[in-house]
């Protein structure tokens, strides 16, 4: 379904709008295939970004899959430097949540963000360490992923 949709500018927009419907079920298996799309590329969604965050700032806390599917399609579709600095605050609150799946999604974000934007380097290593230290094992996978990838990145320059 996210291959069909991401090559229609018209589902992606309804796939947009689903995202910000009133049906808690509906937010999140949009929000669900919205991650898919991201996972491959994010350019479809990347027009919506400043809405997505926005979007992920509301979502209530109840609503735990949702944020973790749109904690990570904001921190993918942050394309701008403002985007991504918006998005690193949202993660450092995702980092809160109750949710682990949430917070995985925090750690994951940020060290995506920081590939993107170095002054964000020091948060991203904040929080993976603290996941390292604190996490659960899927929080523990997700912050040594986050962190090869920050090295990686580093080394390369």
């Amino acid at each position: 379904m996210a291959r069909e949709i991401e090559a229609d500018r018209r589902a992606v927009k309804a796939l947009v709008e689903a995202m910000f419907g009133d049906d808690a079920e509906m937010r999140k298996r949009a929000s669900d295939v919205a991650r898919r799309i991201t996972e491959r590329d994010a350019a479809p969604l990347e027009r919506y970004a400043d809405e997505l965050a926005g979007l992920l700032a509301e979502v209530p806390l109840e609503e735990s899959r949702t944020r973790w599917h749109l904690g990570l399609v904001v921190a993918r579709t942050a394309h701008t430097r403002e985007q991504r600095l918006r998005a690193a605050r949202l993660m450092e609150l995702l980092m809160e949540d109750e949710s682990n799946v949430a917070r995985c999604s925090a750690v994951e974000g940020i060290g995506l963000l920081a590939i993107g934007e170095a002054s964000l380097g020091g948060v991203a290593e904040e929080m993976i360490e603290r996941a390292l230290r604190e996490g659960t094992k899927a929080m523990k996978c997700r912050a040594r992923e986050a962190k090869r990838r920050l090295e990686k990145v580093s080394r390369a320059k």
